[in-house]
């Protein structure tokens, strides 16, 4: 085999092991940085510090979505992953904004909740913060 074509098919070889190193180490990294598994939990009953609605996006906030503080904070429920003051919702995930009336109802008459919240990435409306899935009025 004459020298040059061997020089070549060792190039070739190189930069196949080259390739092949850099896909293997693009996915462990992405094995390392995948997000944990979501989860979702039940809180309640709590009485409720304030309902609101962001109307213009900023400070991390988008537009529309719905904010609500629980008084005196929760328990994070088990496998979840958030901030214990502040539940932050998606616009799209109360489009019809029936939680957001429930809420403001219990907040004004002050009756207790009970919440499903989850951290689920997808779901989250600011980093940190679990978002509602499901709101129970307390008789």
């Amino acid at each position: 085999m004459p020298a040059i074509s061997r020089r070549r098919n060792e190039m070739k070889i190189h930069q196949l092991i080259a390739r092949s190193m850099a896909t293997m180490g693009l996915a462990s990294i992405t094995a390392f940085m995948a997000p944990a598994q979501a989860a979702e939990g039940d809180i309640g009953p709590v009485l409720l510090d304030s309902v609101g609605v962001l109307e213009v996006a900023g400070g991390g906030h988008l537009a529309g979505n719905m904010e609500i503080k629980i008084r005196g904070g929760f328990t994070v429920p088990s496998g979840l992953t958030c901030d214990n003051n502040y539940i932050t919702t998606l616009k799209s995930t109360d489009s019809s904004r029936r939680m957001f009336a429930l809420l403001t109802l219990a907040h004004v008459q002050g009756k207790s909740v009970r919440l499903r919240i989850t951290d689920a990435p997808e779901l989250r409306a600011f980093n940190g913060r679990c978002s509602l899935m499901w709101v129970g009025l307390e008789p």
